[in-house]
Parts: C-alpha cells; sequence; structure tokens
C-alpha cells in the first residue's frame, strides 16, 4: 500500500486527459436540452440524413436539400445572415443571399433561451431572452418590423397542419410566436397557434423560412407531445417529398461552395514553425501524461527489480556454478542417510521403467525387465548398475559415508552412460 500513491495519482492524471478530450464545449451543447443532437438522432431515425457543420470541411450547396440554421444571442456573432439589399453588401458568404443564388430551403431558428447551455435542466421564465433581444437580432441579419408575443400559460398545446389531413398535437413552454398584427407585408405564416404565427415564409426570399420557437426542434422539446412528429413534417415539407440528399444543420454560418472543397494538404506551405503545434493544447496534455507515465515506470522498475544484471557470459558462468554447489547440496544430504539414498535409487529406477514401458511398470517386476532390457545392449554396463543399485538399495543405511559415495557415482556414471532407447 506505500507505493499505490504515484499510482493512483497517475489514474487520476489519466482520467482527467480522457476528460478533457472526450467532453467539448461543442458537444455539452449539442447534448444540453437546447442543442440539436435529439433533432439529427431523430430524423436519421427517420430515413432523412443529416451531417453537421465542420469548420474543416466547405459543403457545396448542390450535396443538401436543406439548410438549418439555429441563431443564438450568445453565438449570433459566427451566423450573421443578410436580407435583400444588405445581402449583396455582405458578399458570398451571406446564407440568405446564397439561398437565393442555389433556391436552396434555408431555415433560421430564432433564439428563445439566455445562454447557450441550460445547466439547471429545468425551464424557467428566468432563461427566456427579452423579446427586445430577439428583434435586435431580427434587425441585424436585414428582417425587421417584426412583433413578438409570448403565451400567458406556462404550457400552451396547438395543433398547426403543415400537410392536410395530418393533425399533430404540439406544446411549448413560454410559446415564442411572431404577432400577426404586426407581420410585414409579403410574409405568409405557414403554420401557428392561437397566440401567433410559427413559422413564415417570405415573398421576397421565397426560400427563407423563420421559425420563432427554438422548442420545436431542441432536445428538450422533442420530447413533448407531438413535437418530434412535427419537425419530422416540417423538415420533409421544406426538403421535398422524395428529397435523397441530406438536411445541413449549420451551427458556425459557413459559406457554402459549389465546388468541392480544395484539398489543402497539397497546397499547405510546412516550416519548422509548424512542429511547435505538437506541443500546443490540448496535445501538452498528452505528452505531459506521456512524461509521467514513462517517470514512474523507470521509477518503479528501479527500485524494485534493483540494478541491471552483469552480461551474457558472466551469468552463464553464474548459472553453472549455481547448479554445481546444488548437485553437491544434493549429495550431502543424501549421503547422510543410507535409507533416504536406497529409497532414492528405488524410485528412480521406477520411474526409468515408466519412462520405457508405459504407466504401470514402476515396480519391482518393471524394475527387473528394464535391467533385463540394458543387459541386451550392455551387459557389462547393466551389470555395475545393476551392482551398484542392489547395494545403495539393500546396504545403504549401513554403508559408511565413503561406501555411499562410492557407490553413488558408480550408479550415477552407469546410469548416465547408458541409452535407455524408446518404447
Amino acid at each position: 500500500m506505500r507505493n499505490s500513491g504515484p499510482l493512483l495519482f497517475l489514474g487520476l492524471l489519466a482520467l482527467a486527459a480522457l476528460a478533457v478530450f472526450a467532453f467539448s464545449r461543442g458537444s455539452d451543447f449539442d447534448r444540453s436540452p437546447l442543442g440539436n443532437k435529439g433533432l439529427e438522432s431523430w430524423l436519421q431515425a427517420k430515413g432523412i440524413p443529416v451531417v453537421r457543420s465542420d469548420p474543416h470541411v466547405a459543403r457545396a450547396h448542390s450535396e443538401i436539400s436543406l439548410r438549418i440554421i439555429p441563431l443564438s444571442i450568445g453565438r449570433s456573432e459566427a451566423v450573421a445572415p443578410q436580407a435583400n439589399g444588405e445581402a449583396d453588401d455582405a458578399g458570398p458568404e451571406s446564407p440568405i443571399r446564397e439561398s437565393n443564388r442555389y433556391a436552396l430551403p434555408t431555415l433560421i431558428i430564432l433564439p428563445k433561451w439566455r445562454g447557450s447551455v441550460s445547466t439547471d435542466g429545468v425551464a424557467s421564465k428566468s432563461g427566456l431572452v427579452d423579446l427586445a433581444d430577439i428583434g435586435s437580432e431580427l434587425d441585424r441579419i436585414g428582417y425587421s418590423d417584426f412583433g413578438f408575443a409570448r403565451s400567458s400559460t406556462d404550457f400552451e398545446e396547438a395543433r398547426p397542419q403543415l400537410n392536410p389531413g395530418q393533425p399533430i398535437k404540439i406544446a411549448l413552454y413560454q410559446t415564442q410566436t411572431f404577432e400577426r398584427s404586426s407581420l410585414p407585408s409579403g410574409w405568409e405564416e405557414l403554420a401557428g397557434t392561437a397566440s401567433g404565427a410559427l413559422l413564415l415564409r417570405g415573398e421576397d426570399d421565397p426560400n427563407v423560412y423563420l421559425l420563432s420557437d427554438p422548442d420545436l426542434l431542441n432536445n428538450h422539446g422533442l420530447a413533448l407531445a407531438d413535437n418530434a412528429s412535427f419537425a419530422v413534417s416540417l423538415v420533409t415539407l421544406l426538403c421535398g417529398a422524395g428529397e435523397k440528399r441530406p438536411v445541413y444543420l449549420d451551427t458556425a454560418g459557413l459559406p457554402l461552395d459549389s465546388e468541392k472543397p480544395v484539398d489543402e494538404g497539397r497546397t499547405y506551405e510546412r516550416s519548422a514553425s509548424d512542429f511547435k503545434r505538437f506541443f500546443a493544447y490540448p496535445l501538452s496534455v498528452i505528452w505531459g501524461v506521456l512524461l509521467v507515465v514513462a517517470a514512474i515506470c523507470f521509477w518503479r522498475g528501479a527500485y524494485r527489480f534493483g540494478p541491471a544484471l552483469p552480461e551474457a557470459s558472466a551469468n552463464t558462468k553464474l548459472s553453472k556454478t549455481a547448479a554445481i554447489d546444488a548437485t553437491a547440496r544434493l549429495l550431502r544430504l543424501s549421503g547422510n542417510d543410507g535409507r533416504m539414498t536406497g529409497q532414492f535409487v528405488l524410485h528412480l529406477l521406477a520411474d526409468k521403467a515408466q519412462l520405457v514401458f508405459g504407466p504401470g511398470a514402476g515396480n519391482e517386476a518393471g524394475i527387473e525387465r528394464l535391467f533385463q532390457r540394458l543387459a541386451r545392449r550392455d551387459q557389462a554396463a547393466a551389470k555395475a548398475l545393476h551392482s551398484s543399485a542392489q547395494a545403495l538399495i539393500d546396504r545403504g543405511h549401513r554403508m559408511t559415508r565413503a561406501d555411499l559415495h562410492r557407490n553413488l557415482e558408480i550408479f550415477r556414471k552407469s546410469l548416465g552412460s547408458i541409452d535407455l532407447g524408446s518404447r
């Protein structure tokens, strides 16, 4: 237990490193109640492919059927679409301009909750953003003069029909809608509740759709009533029936490219300074863990097993010396007790008889049969072995030490010079 401290420290360090790499902030948001991981998994389960935005991959407009852009007050700088005249000044990176250029359906989801991650998992009015902030967000992307309202009840249910004859009951907490009386001209309501409009489509930008309440598509909202079915119906309506291209869940607002992305590995010029990236965070954590592991392994090996052994030749010499000493000690022990010597010789002959004739031959008859076999091969050697063995078995306890050692030596040499053969 006294040596378990370094190992415990190493285990805790390894767990900390795993936690750093396994859970990123992006993953936290995706799997939080306000994230979109549930929408991605649900659509894929219904046979609708989904791809997510990636800063290292440029998506071509021809590869996707629908672009979904969830806005957030905390992340609004990353997604900045412009509308109408302002889209011309925004350049080709504007999602709204791209939707018009490529006739690409684009669903923009307005923000509702403060921050990007709900920590307590309990919805409350204190977490809602101000309606004025939502209006400012729409002004920033080029859409103005919208009014917003929230229901007076905590939960509101409605049955918007995106498709005729398909009644779906949705449920929303503090439903956030567009005020119908304040809708600018040129906007058509596609779905709504008693308190206001939920989904709008613009006449000037016919491929742009605005969804007022993100709880219809985020993780916790999909678990309420038939919100999940509404999400599938909405995506199917905007994509078009029979569409096989994936839905693009764009959380970064990256520009689309009509061509395949260029292979950066072929055009990137590397220099010696790039080597520093191998030691930047989070790779520095990996190198630190490896150094700690190596230090503990070297320390543990030196502390437990001691210094290195001599070279191979010295080891061989040492092993031979140890074997000679062990044999000498056994001979001394057997020489001090004649009865033990006789038993040793008898058991050894019985083992040899079983080795030659098989199990069951380790008795007096088997030993006699062994001597007969040896005599047919070398009568003199067999006679010497038999006489020395018989003397040790019958009279070993009465022999002097000199006679005992002499007979043991004769027995050893005779047994070693005879080839027992095989069965």
